[in-house]
């Protein structure tokens, strides 16, 4: 009878083994499969800016995974709602919510790129160009671009700034500083500036931040890229003899009026260091971000005596370019009155 009822308690124990570990390996089955969870519905991006907490971080993942209770379960064992990372994570429908939840707890972001190009006259239009793709917003760029201690490090002022930039696209963190970006910038300016580049500079008897300047009035005259050499040429040659450049571009820069089209004789009078129809020499800054294209053209201008050049009655982006002053009258009215044809055709289409 013993026997039967120490039987019975082996069987009931067994059962009991059975039973708690089926309990337990299921739990830890459902929990593996939570963390290994494919969870995202589809390709997207999550941005998560500084400060924000786990409801806001739930908030913005609301709409982009399955679903979100099972993400919530993860991030919370994984201790996510203490240590959440900004940054930019991008979700694909491999993601897991196991790397999803470590990805925004250390802060492994996916970076990104970023195109610096067009036409950038300032650096206040520069800080509003990346704001719209990093973090930081236009104030704090700009502030950051004011600060002397950090121009200082880098080894330039506020007014050469855009020299240190050099058209390109770049990858960043989105979360990246304003400090740091012109770290960044740095490291691609030296980069950009190599023995030979700065040897060519020489031989023209500019430094590169003169090159700089010279190539961003290039890179406003035209936007034909063949032509930069004959531009640069024409500068060079007026800076040799001492001639005023009176280039057009650097009079727009100085009223501060980017809708100008045609300068007017009104426009020449303004007094401003960048009025290079009034002053001797290269404006004490660049009028834009100058494009690796113009300035390899200034850095390998052609050889001419051209001292003028207008732009092509044909109307095709080109320029005519002169010796003479007489020889570029007659191509400056050609050009007057093939625009003033162009003018009054318009005109008569528009009626």
């Amino acid at each position: 009878m013993a026997k039967k009822r120490k039987n019975k308690r082996v069987k009931q124990f067994i059962w009991f083994v059975i039973i708690t570990s089926l309990i337990v390996g299921a739990f830890l089955l459902n929990n593996y499969f939570n963390k290994y969870k494919k969870n995202v519905k589809n390709e997207s991006v999550l941005y998560i800016r500084h400060g924000a907490d786990f409801n806001e971080v739930i908030d913005s993942l609301n709409n982009k995974l399955i679903n979100i209770s099972s993400f919530v379960k993860v991030a919370r064992k994984e201790g996510v709602p203490e240590q959440i990372n900004a940054g930019r994570y991008k979700l694909t429908p491999l993601t897991t919510n196991i790397k999803l939840a470590r990805s925004i707890k250390f802060g492994y972001q996916d970076p990104l790129m970023v195109p610096i190009a067009g036409y950038i006259r300032t650096p206040e239009i520069l800080a509003s160009k990346l704001s719209k793709r990093l973090c930081a917003d236009s104030s704090q760029f700009i502030k950051t671009f004011n600060e002397q201690a950090i121009l200082d490090s880098i080894g330039i002022d506020r007014e050469n700034l855009l020299t240190l930039i050099i058209p390109d696209s770049y990858e960043f963190y989105w979360t990246i500083s304003p400090e740091d970006f012109l770290f960044r910038m740095k490291k691609e300016y030296d980069k950009f500036w190599t023995d030979e580049r700065k040897e060519k500079a020489k031989e023209i008897k500019l430094s590169p931040k003169e090159v700089s300047i010279l190539a961003s009035i290039v890179y406003s005259e035209s936007k034909y890229v063949p032509e930069y050499p004959n531009i640069a040429s024409v500068y060079l040659n007026r800076l040799k003899k001492n001639w005023k450049l009176c280039a057009d571009p650097t009079v727009i820069f100085a009223t501060g009026d980017f809708t100008i089209n045609r300068v007017l004789r009104k426009h020449l009078k303004v007094k401003s260091p960048y009025n290079t129809y009034l002053n001797y020499g290269l404006p004490p800054g660049p009028i834009s971000i100058a494009t690796k294209e113009s300035i390899d053209g200034v850095l390998n201008a052609a050889k001419t005596d051209y001292m003028y050049f207008c732009a092509n009655p044909k109307f095709n982006g080109s320029h005519l370019f002169a010796r003479t002053g007489a020889e570029h009258g007659r191509n400056a009215k050609r050009y007057r009155v093939a625009l003033d044809s162009l003018l009054r055709a318009r005109k008569a289409n528009s009626k």
